[in-house]
């Protein structure tokens, strides 16, 4: 289960990063959950180290309101056992890893903020009429 700083009120999940499903490079870090970001904040060494290059770029409004241009790239992304391909961001090499909300719904989660965790889903599906 993701570990919640209880004196600041965050949730934060451990997160296992990979170029491609098959992959054996890999890394594992402390992600702070942000459903306010949509893609997943990793910083740019670490997915330089793993091979995964910049595919463009894309423009971020920061939390302070400021806006920024960031490269962007593309991996896999393990949240609590469960994998989903995604838009990596390059951030910063100081800066707090984030899992973007498109991330963590297509691994198959939401959070409960009440409980303040975050908990499967179940996947569904339209029935043909």
């Amino acid at each position: 289960m993701p570990i919640r700083e209880t004196d600041l009120g965050h949730i934060y999940a451990e997160v296992t990063i990979r170029p491609l499903p098959t992959s054996r490079r890999k890394w594992t870090g402390r992600f702070l959950v942000d459903t306010g970001a949509t893609d997943t904040f990793v910083p740019a060494s670490v997915l330089r180290k793993l091979g995964i290059r910049p595919a463009g770029r894309r423009a971020y409004e920061l939390a302070d309101g400021s806006w920024q241009e960031l490269d962007i790239g593309f991996g896999v992304v393990e949240v609590l056992g469960q994998a989903a391909g995604g838009t990596l961001v390059f951030a910063g090499e100081t800066e707090e890893p984030l899992l973007g909300v498109t991330i963590l719904e297509s691994a198959g989660f939401w959070l409960d903020p009440q409980r303040e965790q975050l908990i499967a889903r179940v996947p569904k599906r339209k029935r043909r009429p």
